[in-house]
């Protein structure tokens, strides 16, 4: 039996080793959400034309804040972390929760294991640039109770936020996101808290299954990849 891949801590220099094999995309979407960051926060409100406190409990604006608070949360996560540490998650992720959760990277090797560049950007560029803005495109073009689709979202980022972030960040220490994670979390509780309970919790376990679900398919029907060199 092959001996297993050793699996160090991760330090400054692991993120940019790891995109020096990485497209120009790949290394760069987590600045652009950056610079995407200010707008998404002020273009809703530009749009609603609604009195502050009737602008911040309005469906549409609550929606589209989802957009700009996990742009803001790209940054932290993907860009530079609160050590100045560039592109710090993918790294972070494959040392800790990644490892526990995928044995297998144990013999596949943990740099690209579970997760690598290409990875992070179909799950962040086409999650939240393409299906959160999507989704609300629609909230609007239907109107009416799908005003409310946006908390979906919502759901999907207070989970992400606690159980990728916050609830590690208290056990193990600081992970990259987790400093926005705080603040994403409570705007999330507070814009859900704007809904019946009904609807509250099952955008929460819209969330939970967001998360859930993926993993547990790529546990169960991955294809064995090849031992690293």
């Amino acid at each position: 039996m092959a001996e297993a891949l050793p699996n160090p801590k991760p330090t400054a220099l692991s993120g940019p080793e790891l995109l020096k094999d990485a497209s120009w995309f790949d290394a760069n979407w987590p600045l652009i959400s950056t610079l995407l960051c200010p707008v998404a926060f002020v273009l809703p409100f530009v749009l609603c034309q609604l009195p502050g406190r009737a602008a911040i409990r309005n469906p549409y604006v609550l929606g589209w804040l989802t957009i700009a608070f996990y742009l803001c949360h790209q940054t932290e996560e993907h860009g530079y972390d609160l050590r100045g540490w560039r592109y710090a998650f993918v790294p972070d992720f494959n040392h800790g929760t990644g490892a526990w959760l995928f044995k297998e990277c144990e013999k596949i090797g943990h740099r690209t294991c579970p997760a690598d560049p290409r990875m992070a950007t179909y799950i962040n560029v086409v999650t939240v640039w393409g299906g959160f803005t999507f989704c609300m495109l629609c909230a609007h073009h239907l109107g009416g109770r799908y005003a409310y689709a946006g908390f979906c979202n919502w759901g999907m980022s207070v989970i992400n936020a606690l159980t990728g972030h916050l609830i590690p960040w208290m056990l193990v220490g600081y992970n990259p996101g987790a400093f926005q994670s705080i603040f994403m979390c409570l705007f999330g509780i507070y814009a859900l808290s704007r809904v019946g309970k009904f609807f509250a919790w099952t955008c929460i376990v819209h969330g939970l299954a967001f998360h859930g679900v993926p993993l547990a398919v790529a546990k169960l029907f991955a294809p064995d990849a090849p031992k690293e060199s």
